[in-house]
């Protein structure tokens, strides 16, 4: 009996010690199960580390091959711009040097066209001397003739018979004509009429007056008997110059004792702002005969 209740208290503490062991035993065992799921979770992160890893891994070297091929192309691009540069700036160059060439070329032509005219000019100016040697050489003198006349100092007047229009309150017109008479005992020839203006650019003369080369044209269907013609092919010009405008018959004449001739119906228009004084003077000039006077009166116009 007393073998049976020990045994029976030692079942009954061995079954609390067995109880007590199996409870630490499930207590290591949830333990372990919270380690085991830590673990897992661990491995799990460290799984996906790692994928993330070589993920990255593998963007970088992506990454770095694409570094590389962009670096290659800027490198490629930056050498094309240089080269562009450097053949941008050597256009510039030449388009500069192209422009100076341009420059100096018109600059070239400028003075090209200036020695022409001047050229044209002096050849105008040739011409009309050599058409004035022609047509206004003295004629020849009979010497023989003279020697048997009386000879008298040569004597000759001339005079302005003028008419004034105005025109509007600016615009003068002066109409006139002027008449070279021989009053001496010898004969004068081929006068050469000197128009003298001040101021000097109010100098102007119209009329039955040409250029030599309008007397030429007009030739045998002109129907005056004498044709006046303006010595210098750049009469207008030279008159602004020095005030003074020549006219002399186309061909040679001879004016005998008695006998008269005239620049019929000129016209000299007088513009005036300011209303200025103007005067005009005559002379009559024989080359050959050397002999000079001046006209009897002046053309005078004030305000």
């Amino acid at each position: 009996m007393q073998g049976e209740k020990l045994s029976y208290s030692r079942l009954i503490s061995r079954t609390k010690f067995f109880q007590e062991k199996s409870l630490e035993l499930e207590k290591e065992l949830i333990f372990a199960k919270d380690q085991l799921q830590t673990f897992e979770a661990e491995l799990s992160s460290k799984k996906e580390t790692d994928e993330q890893l070589d993920q990255l891994k593998k963007e970088l070297e992506e990454l770095q091959q694409d570094l590389e091929t962009k670096t290659k192309e800027n490198v490629e691009k930056i050498i094309e711009i240089e080269k562009n540069s450097v053949a941008n700036n050597t256009k510039k160059i030449y388009e500069v040097k192209i422009k100076r060439y341009e420059a100096l070329l018109a600059d070239m032509q400028i003075e090209i066209n200036e020695k022409d005219k001047m050229l044209d000019h002096l050849k105008g100016k040739v011409k009309s001397l050599e058409k004035r040697a022609k047509y206004m050489t003295a004629p020849e003198i009979e010497l023989d003739v003279i020697k048997n006349e009386e000879v008298e100092e040569n004597y000759a007047i001339g005079y302005f018979n003028t008419s004034l229009i105005l025109s509007d309150n600016k615009l003068l017109i002066i109409r006139g004509d002027l008449t070279i008479e021989n009053r001496g005992n010898t004969n004068l020839h081929t006068p050469i009429v000197c128009f003298r203006f001040n101021p000097f650019e109010k100098a102007t003369l119209k009329g039955k007056i040409f250029s030599i080369e309008e007397a030429e044209t007009r030739g045998a269907n002109s129907n005056e008997q004498i044709q006046w013609v303006y010595t210098d092919h750049d009469w207008y010009d030279k008159s602004k110059e020095k005030g003074e405008i020549w006219v002399a018959p186309l061909q040679p004449i001879t004016l005998k004792p008695g006998e008269q001739i005239g620049i019929n119906n000129f016209q000299i228009p007088i513009k005036s702002e300011f209303k200025e004084a103007v005067s005009i003077e005559g002379f009559v000039y024989f080359q050959s005969d050397n002999y000079r006077i001046r006209v009897a009166n002046q053309i005078a116009i004030s305000y």
